[in-house]
């Protein structure tokens, strides 16, 4: 996650003069012109509109500019969260983008009530990623969607059976038997969400492009665009309270997956992995609250 990048494109949106901007950002003029066209390049449509008197932010470039500060605020709120644990035993955590904005706040705060002594370390990734660092030792467990490949080395103990949902605008209803092209936000290219709604778009032949929203809270907005789709965790959608959204039940779509917590076999019950997972399997004893 790039911070100092996004904190740039959040000077420029808002700035709206390139030449002020690149007097406070020691960028040239140039150069920042050039963070303009790759920032429209990566949405896909203008930020700003060239005017006589200047650049004007456009309606998509306002929604980008909301989307980008949602994610410095959701970044700072949680590196406040882990700032504060008092532990001393090192432990490296893999998790995907959809569980660490379920459980990762839950995790730290259930660590630090109880006087846990562990330093848990995050990485976001795919499954299939964490599943191949655990069993490289790159990292020592990861909590995650069941992953395609099982490792002889590696324990896979369910910890939750997860269900997502695919959603749209309640004013803008899909019907995919007409076969038009649709937008599909994911939180990850790389999740079991993703990939079970993405076969299936496939599979019914309906096309699509695919656009990763890191901002949970965001995608509402992103929502409001024509044929555009979200796929999502139930208990995100619940934590961020959606409302005017349209849930689809579609046909040959399986919504429910595991959660898994990985480990490898040799890990003693009193190792670190195994007090995180004690951990985690005690949040889910009851609800996971937001924080």
């Amino acid at each position: 996650m790039n911070i100092e990048e996004i904190a740039l494109k959040i000077e420029i949106l808002e700035r709206q003069n390139l030449s002020k901007s690149a007097e406070i950002t020691n960028y040239t003029q140039s150069a920042l012109t050039s963070k303009v066209k790759k920032m429209e390049a990566e949405i896909g449509q203008e930020v700003f509109k060239r005017t006589p008197q200047g650049l004007k932010i456009t309606n998509v470039g306002t929604q980008y500019l909301k989307f980008l500060k949602l994610i410095s605020q959701e970044y700072d709120e949680f590196l406040q969260e882990i700032s504060s644990a008092q532990t001393n035993t090192k432990i490296s955590f893999g998790t995907s983008h959809t569980t660490i904005k379920i459980y990762g706040a839950s995790i730290m705060n259930a660590l630090q009530t109880n006087n846990i002594p562990l330093d848990v370390d995050f990485t976001v990734e795919s499954s299939t990623s964490l599943n191949e660092k655990v069993h490289n030792a790159e990292m020592d467990c990861a909590l995650t969607s069941n992953p395609i490949k099982h490792y002889p080395d590696l324990n896979y103990d369910m910890i939750a059976t997860e269900t997502f949902e695919v959603i749209s605008n309640n004013s803008q209803i899909i019907n995919f038997e007409n076969r038009s092209p649709v937008t599909l936000l994911v939180l990850s290219r790389g999740c079991m969400y993703t990939r079970a709604m993405a076969d299936w778009l496939k599979k019914n032949q309906v096309p699509f492009t695919m656009k990763e929203i890191k901002s949970v809270s965001s995608i509402l907005d992103f929502l409001q665009i024509d044929n555009t789709i979200a796929v999502l965790n139930t208990k995100l959608i619940d934590l961020y309270n959606y409302s005017n959204i349209h849930y689809y039940d579609l046909q040959q779509l399986n919504k429910i997956i595991k959660t898994v917590f990985i480990y490898k076999k040799s890990e003693s019950q009193q190792s670190s992995p195994c007090q995180l997972k004690q951990v985690i399997e005690s949040l889910l004893e009851d609800p996971i609250e937001q924080s």
